[in-house]
């Protein structure tokens, strides 16, 4: 599809991301506690900066989560309402494979490789899940996504550390000291949503707006 918006806000961070036949543009802002400020904004001035309204959109895609249940809940909102007044459909993505899928494309690693994605959860918890760079160039889940007790992560093999649960939790501190790489200041971002989302749409239809909804894992 030619001309797909994506939404991320499951985490501290908020973003916003529209690809026009090839063309990426991205707004991106750490800042706990505004994602209802900035995320309205960041639309219209993406869409207004490309010439074309809501209405001229493929589809939009969006952060699903795991994540924060408040900020999650403002995002999908407003996809929602984005999607049924533009008569378009939403494609989901996890929120947890974009922060994998942003590894990769900075570190560029060899096909196979795994990528072990830890995010904060709050409650001395963190939602987790493993990634494998696949020979496509995107990232696929190894199991399932998870929330528990930082000491309860486990990592074998060769991989990659990815998320703020590592910089925030000693015991995964410890733990990324056996990763290959570790970037604990990579945040689930809308540029790789989108990436994802694209690859997604190859044989899928987007979905009905009403399926726009959030996963909480727990």
């Amino acid at each position: 599809m030619s001309r797909l918006l994506a939404i991320e806000t499951s985490a501290e961070s908020c973003s916003v991301a529209l690809a026009i036949d090839g063309a990426l543009r991205e707004r991106f802002e750490h800042a706990p506690m505004k994602h209802a400020e900035l995320l309205l904004p960041m639309v219209s001035s993406l869409l207004a900066e490309a010439g074309i309204r809501a209405s001229d959109l493929d589809a939009i895609a969006f952060g699903r989560g795991p994540g924060s249940f408040t900020s999650l809940r403002i995002g999908i909102g407003v996809v929602q309402g984005l999607a049924w007044g533009a008569e378009v459909g939403v494609v989901p993505v996890s929120s947890l494979a974009a922060v994998a899928q942003g590894v990769v494309e900075r570190l560029e690693p060899e096909r196979g490789t795994r990528v072990l994605v830890a995010m904060d959860a709050r409650m001395q918890e963190v939602f987790h899940a493993m990634f494998r760079l696949a020979e496509n160039g995107f990232v696929d889940a190894v199991g399932d996504e998870r929330v528990s007790a930082p000491a309860a992560v486990q990592a074998p093999g060769a991989w990659i550390a990815a998320g703020n649960g590592f910089e925030r939790y000693p015991e995964l501190r410890e733990l990324a000291d056996d990763a290959v790489a570790s970037m604990p200041n990579t945040w689930p971002r809308a540029a790789a949503v989108l990436a994802l989302a694209q690859e997604w749409l190859k044989d899928r239809a987007p979905l009905p707006a009403g399926l726009a909804q959030p996963v909480y894992v727990r």
